[in-house]
């Protein structure tokens, strides 16, 4: 299920101290992992037929220093705070 959604969005859950909101959650495996300076790496899945329709791309920057590679499966969460 490469940069595809696995589950379902999660409705927002909050309360009157604390507000935060699950918009969502999938797993992917990483494409591919971009040098973009001595400070950061971007890692990138895309769909590369662009006519999935539920395919989910992204590019994270993240700072130098992890262990990410391509071929590792990842989870995003996207959540409003």
């Amino acid at each position: 299920m490469d940069g595809h959604a696995k589950g379902v969005l999660i409705p927002s859950i909050s309360s009157h101290f604390f507000i935060m909101a699950k918009i969502l959650e999938f797993e992917s495996e990483i494409e591919f992992v971009a040098d973009i300076n001595d400070h950061k790496d971007c890692l990138m899945s895309q769909d590369p037929t662009q006519e999935t329709p539920n395919a989910l791309w992204y590019n994270i920057d993240i700072p130098k220093g992890h262990i990410l590679k391509a071929g590792d499966r990842i989870r995003i969460t996207i959540e409003k705070i």
